[in-house]
C-alpha cells in the first residue's frame, strides 16, 4: 500500500512538471508583439519614399515589417526592425504593369 502511494505521487509530480515545462516552453516561444506598430511602420516607410502609396504591409516572424510602396513606375520594398523602426533594407525595382 505504501509503495502504491509513492508511485502515484511520483507519477502526479511528473505530470505537473511536464505540464509546467510545456507552459514555460510556450511562453518562451510565443510571438512577441512588435514595439513599432503598423501605423508607425507605414509612417517610417513613407518618410523614406515621400509621395508613395502603400501597396502592402506584413509583419514577419523574424521581427521585421515588410512594407511595399509604389511611386511612379518604381516599387520600393522596405524591411523595418519592428523593435526599433530602423530601416534594414530598401530595395527598388521597376513596377510591373499589373501593379
Amino acid at each position: 500500500m505504501n509503495i502504491t502511494k509513492k508511485i502515484v505521487i511520483a507519477g502526479a509530480g511528473a505530470v505537473v512538471l511536464l505540464a509546467g515545462g510545456g507552459v514555460a516552453y510556450a511562453s518562451v516561444n510565443a510571438p512577441v508583439a512588435p514595439k513599432v506598430g503598423v501605423e508607425q511602420a507605414i509612417d517610417i516607410a513613407k518618410k523614406q519614399v515621400p509621395g508613395a502609396w502603400v501597396r502592402s504591409v506584413d509583419h514577419d516572424d523574424d521581427g521585421t515589417w515588410d512594407v511595399e510602396l509604389i511611386k511612379g513606375g518604381t516599387e520600393h520594398e522596405l524591411e523595418l526592425d519592428s523593435a526599433s523602426g530602423k530601416v534594414l533594407k530598401n530595395r527598388t525595382e521597376k513596377a510591373d504593369d499589373d501593379d
